[in-house]
């Protein structure tokens, strides 16, 4: 087993001096857990109406335009590599050309141009710029993934925190757990801005190891997404990094990896 660690105070410093702050919300690490937990990190993603393809978050290269994209699809629907696509089938082919950014970023389409692309075509487009939102929302390399998560918890615990508070004082939120749930939200938080986070790579499958099941379908509303299903002995984690606070993740560029702090 391979492990190398990064800290994340160098991270941490850089983005609070420029509040470089990514989007999305963070988790809290784990405590006392079964032997191996799993964690679904890219459940669902990028819903969009067939109406309205606005509503399909942007992420990755800058759109070109929708003239352009239109004219991409076109193109790539008279390839053989796209007929699965065409049919509404997300295959490995298509799967390994976004993966590897060899395709043409997709940008949001209005309705009008919508309207101007054949069924099958629409099917080409609806899979890869979801695919592509997927892929781009993968670390690239553990130092990525540290750097994500530090961004997500130091832009959406305060608020996260501050909300749980309130409803324990107002009596919203009445379990007796909340004091330490909130406890273990602040903890991490302080990690992430004192810069006390440390990534790790682990190559061991009986530590981390992650099921990749990137694919879309179409329900009839609109293109759903799925990805990275991690699989982690978390007592194992904690008891060789020292610590209750372990966040294990994987990605297909990164490999699987743990943060602790």
């Amino acid at each position: 087993m391979q492990i190398g660690a990064l800290s994340g105070a160098d991270v941490a410093l850089r983005i609070l001096s420029r509040g470089m702050l990514a989007p999305g919300g963070g988790a809290s690490g784990a405590q006392a857990a079964p032997s191996v937990a799993v964690l679904d990190l890219q459940s669902a993603s990028n819903r969009t109406s067939n109406a309205a393809l606005s509503a399909i978050q942007a992420l990755g290269a800058t759109d070109a335009g929708g003239a352009d994209n239109i004219a991409t699809v076109k193109t790539w629907a008279k390839l053989g590599q796209f007929q699965s696509a065409g049919r509404g089938v997300v295959d490995d082919q298509l799967r390994d050309l976004v993966k590897d950014g060899k395709l043409a970023s997709l940008g949001a389409l209005d309705e009008e141009q919508w309207s101007r692309l054949s069924s099958s075509e629409q099917n080409i487009y609806g899979l890869v710029r979801t695919l592509q939102g997927l892929y781009d929302g993968q670390p690239k390399s553990i130092e990525d993934a540290l750097t994500r998560h530090v961004s997500q918890v130091l832009e959406g615990y305060p608020e996260s925190i501050a909300r749980m508070k309130e409803g324990v004082a107002n009596g919203t939120l009445k379990e007796a757990s909340w004091p330490d749930i909130i406890a273990g939200y602040e903890s991490e938080l302080a990690a992430a801005q004192q810069g006390r986070m440390q990534v790790h790579a682990v190559d061991d499958p009986k530590l981390v190891s992650a099921t990749n099941a990137f694919t879309v379908h179409n329900d009839g509303v609109g293109w759903s997404g799925s990805g990275v299903t991690v699989h982690a002995d978390i007592p194992a984690l904690q008891a060789l990094y020292g610590t209750q606070n372990v966040l294990p993740g994987s990605s297909p560029y990164a490999g699987s990896y743990v943060i602790t702090w």
